[in-house]
């Protein structure tokens, strides 16, 4: 919440034709003047990473005639209680043009705290990407649906991307322009706004909701990200997290009723209420498509705007700041929020209906300059869903306006807002215990009361009807809407809902996307299936599973590659006999999603697992790679893999052939030859530029055609050595984590077990950490990562009492020289994948295609900044490691 420093001014004095409210208090006085006191140092909080040749390129690129930096200077911008998830600074630079003059730029740039509360919250819910959506992609298009008609309406600071190739820090911050060189600035919090400065406000957010209504008609749907908020569709997560960060400020708010006046008569509703206060946030997110619905700002209360008022004091501009969770959906969301937040309490109460007719009247004048089409709310609707959604103005009022009502302390800080620490408890207590926030909390009562807003509403949680979104649902039979594919029906899903959820009375409705993005996913397609179901109790819960089923493309027939065969056989046996080795010597360990089987024949070969994201399960980003946590917990989850695949061969005998190869084998090797034979000559032509090539850059051809065949023979079994089943395929994203309360790794899930292969470990072990982990662990914190993993597999395999042969680390790290291959060839390969941004278009067709198209799609990937610089900085380790000698018996010096 808020961006902005709030000042103590005069309140303006306004004259309206409206009639004035019958009983009015005095506006509440500013704050005692006193001595000026020495500005308090903050230049600790300015983060060490960030420095002034990250903003070289970006000035060269936006300044005219811009020559060079001369002057630097960063700061916080806003006092404590100002700001809460984010920190804010102004950034100053003095560049020198090429006239040899100097010009001052200043701009606010938007940084997380670095504190464990922020990183959990950036990890359950990044909205620095969501912001940078908003300000960068989506505001620029609802400005020129006006200028298209003639006017020019700015909504924001327009804003920038910095370049975070070299800083990855960058990509979780916001660059804008300080508008505060423009004369825009926040007016007083601690007065709110008066009725002028009300309905000022409240016109901006009609044309921003009205261009926000017709975006859809003129662009399409909005991004994902906007239709379900930055949290996602994971409604069981969300809740758990709301519940969380509400529950303190319920607490705290109870606690202190009996300071306000008649608050105790209050006090049976309002528990009430407050109990289901997060029914009634998830009741508001909900998309009713029939209903009118716009892009809503999401956190609407006054310091997110900035005014622009000239030397008399009148209001010439206003735009909006902080746009972290714009939400397509009822524009009743930022109504309530803003009124209830933001005007003062003389205005807020008395003049409600009258706001509310302004910003119709201002919305249906916006609607008509632009042309919408779709359905738009009468006023008598409008005051329809103020009440139908009432129920939400309690969020605000107890959470965020006193907030707004607090005076600048040292306490309020994001992890006081957030927490329930000793030091976060006294705040939010701070927060009620204040006699500004008490003058409006108890006129807002009685208020509350009389227009039914205390009442819970004993509706459950619509079901979603299916907005605009940004990907297409799999296309549904005319004849039959619950047909998902054409042997696979929802009502195919009654007999795996039941075998989990026994109070399962009938399904109600089912609804089905892509379940991942282009790049992300290649030898099979994934569907996400939602299924509504109605429970014993008349309650409705949702049930949420991945569908695999094989993909189709030109180059590759992956269903010859047996892979589907291989993966249903491990989930159905070997993933839950490892897991019962554990269980029976007194150590639960699952290893993957659950998984499940229709009992009807289908001839299509399927996978339907548990939908890991509804337990709050994620993938960390490929394109950043792992950090030490969560590299250490999957290879703590790899060695027990490992660990309880040797036990079961020492119980059951050897796996079946099947496991001897990957889908590299003798019958594959033409196909994929002629594959990487495609992508030579411009992998070749892009590593040629990278710094240090020098080294190695004459010995990869001989790895680039070597590579299939030296994979074959590693795969060659020799029982003589140390062998597990190893997973195959353990790269990023087929990884997922849950996390505790404080942001840690709590638990490590394996997901596709398609290329499942016993052999020496090196294929694990090198596959994974040359392509998942961050650049500044492959090579500095290899060995003591491959000493955790031994650790683990010794520990482990002790554990399950196993007899055989188990390596010293010693002698694991000689396997890992002996086999080599997976070194070089992951960071050849795989790593190129992980590193890339992939847009819709890509697709491995696209990839290996022998058309201009597919060369500068390889072009693009190869010369990948990212993956410049793991090439930079492993390349060279690899080959002082004899690594590419290994790909030929002899190679020219």
């Amino acid at each position: 919440m808020g961006l902005r420093n709030s000042k103590t001014k005069q309140t303006y004095e306004v004259k309206t034709s409206e009639p004035a409210p019958q009983a009015q208090l005095n506006s509440d006085p500013p704050a005692p003047v006193t001595k000026s006191e020495p500005e308090i140092d903050r230049s600790n909080l300015v983060p060490k990473w960030l420095n002034e040749t990250q903003f070289e390129e970006f000035l060269t690129t936006n300044v005219a005639e811009f020559s060079k930096i001369v002057g630097f200077r960063v700061k916080p911008a806003l006092s404590p209680g100002e700001n809460y998830a984010t920190l804010m600074l102004r950034i100053s630079i003095d560049v020198e043009l090429t006239d040899k003059s100097t010009k001052l730029v200043s701009f606010m740039m938007k940084v997380p705290h670095e504190t464990p509360q922020m990183e959990q919250m950036m990890a359950f819910a990044n909205f620095f990407n969501s912001e940078n959506m908003a300000y960068i992609d989506i505001l620029p298009k609802l400005e020129e649906l006006y200028k298209t008609k003639g006017m020019d309406i700015n909504f924001a600071p327009r804003a920038f991307r910095l370049d975070s190739t070299k800083e990855p820090k960058l990509a979780n911050t916001v660059l804008m322009n300080d508008l505060g060189q423009n004369g825009y600035k926040n007016l007083n919090r601690l007065e709110c706004l008066n009725l002028e400065q009300t309905k000022f406000a409240l016109t901006k957010l009609a044309q921003f909701h009205a261009a926000g209504a017709t975006m859809v008609q003129v662009n399409g749907p909005y991004p994902d990200v906007f239709i379900h908020g930055m949290m996602g569709d994971n409604m069981e997560a969300i809740m758990a997290f709301m519940e969380g960060m509400l529950g303190s400020f319920r607490t705290a708010f109870l606690a202190n009723l009996n300071k306000f006046k008649n608050g105790e008569a209050h006090r049976e509703k309002l528990e009430k209420i407050l109990s289901s206060l997060t029914t009634e946030f998830m009741k508001i997110g909900v998309i009713d498509k029939d209903e009118f619905n716009v892009l809503n700002h999401g956190d609407c209360w006054m310091n997110n705007l900035l005014f622009k008022v000239d030397s008399q004091g009148n209001l010439e501009d206003m735009v909006f700041v902080d746009f972290q969770n714009p939400k397509y959906g009822t524009n009743t969301m930022d109504l309530l929020y803003f009124i209830m937040t933001s005007v003062h309490i003389d205005y807020k109460l008395d003049y409600f209906d009258f706001l509310v007719r302004h910003y119709h009247e201002q919305l249906t004048k916006h609607l008509d300059i632009l042309g919408f089409t779709g359905h738009r709310p009468s006023l008598r609707e409008m005051h329809t869903k103020m009440i139908k959604y009432g129920g939400w103005v309690l969020f605000p009022t107890i959470a965020v306006l006193p907030v707004v009502l607090l005076d600048p302390s040292e306490s309020a800080t994001f992890d006081n807002f957030l927490g329930d620490s000793e030091a976060g408890v006294n705040f939010k207590s701070s927060l009620y215990a204040n006699k500004r926030y008490q003058r409006y909390i108890e006129r807002i009562l009685p208020w509350l009361e009389n227009r039914g807003y205390l009442e819970p509403s004993t509706e459950p949680i619509p079901i979603p009807t299916q907005p605009p979104a940004s990907e297409p649902l799999q296309q549904a039979q005319p004849e039959n809407p619950d047909q998902i594919l054409d042997w696979l029906n929802v009502s195919d899903f009654k007999e795996i809902i039941s075998s989990t959820e026994p109070h399962f009375e009938k399904i109600v409705s089912g609804s089905w996307k892509s379940a991942t993005k282009p790049g992300d996913n290649f030898a099979s397609k994934l569907l996400k299936v939602d299924i509504e179901a109605q429970l014993k109790d008349n309650t409705v819960k949702t049930f949420s599973y991945i569908l695999k089923v094989n993909t189709a493309s030109d180059m590759i027939n992956f269903a010859d590659l047996n892979l589907f065969p291989k993966e249903i056989e491990m989930y159905s046996t070997y993933v839950p006999a490892f897991e019962q080795l554990y269980k029976d010597a007194g150590l639960p360990v699952t290893f993957s999603a659950k998984s499940f089987r229709l009992s009807k024949e289908v001839s299509e070969e399927y996978l339907i697992l548990e939908n890991l994201q509804t337990g709050g399960f994620q993938m960390c980003d490929r394109m950043k790679g792992m950090d030490l946590e969560h590299s250490k917990s999957t290879l703590k989850k790899l060695a027990q893999w490992h660990a309880a695949s040797l036990k079961y061969k020492e119980l059951n005998g050897s796996y079946p052939p099947k496991y001897n190869n990957g889908i590299f084998t003798e019958q594959t090797a033409a196909m994929f030859k002629g594959m990487f034979a495609q992508t030579k000559k411009t992998y070749m032509e892009e590593v040629a530029t990278f710094d240090g090539v020098d080294e190695y850059l004459h010995k990869l051809p001989a790895v680039l055609d070597a590579q299939v065949d030296k994979i074959i023979e590693d795969a060659k079994i020799n029982e003589e050595e140390f062998n597990v089943l190893n997973h195959g395929d353990a790269w990023i994203n087929n990884i997922m984590f849950q996390y505790d309360s404080e942001g840690h790794v709590k638990e490590t899930f394996l997901l596709d077990h398609q290329l499942t292969k016993y052999g020496n470990p090196a294929q694990d072990l090198y596959y994974f950490i040359m392509s998942s982990t961050q650049l500044d662990i492959k090579v500095d914190q290899f060995d003591s990562l491959i000493r955790w993993y031994h650790q683990n597999l010794v520990e482990h395999a002790k554990l399950l009492k196993y007899n055989g042969f188990l390596p010293s680390l010693k002698e694991l790290h000689i396997i890992l020289i002996e086999h080599p291959t997976f070194a070089a060839v992951t960071m050849l390969t795989t790593l190129t994948i992980c590193l890339n941004k992939t847009d819709e278009n890509f697709s491995t067709d696209g990839l290996l295609g022998e058309n201009k198209e597919a060369e500068s799609l390889r072009s693009a990937l190869f010369s990948n900044e990212r993956y410049r610089a793991n090439i930079e900085h492993v390349m060279p380790w690899l080959n002082r490691r004899g690594v590419l000698d290994a790909f030929a018996t002899e190679i020219a010096q």
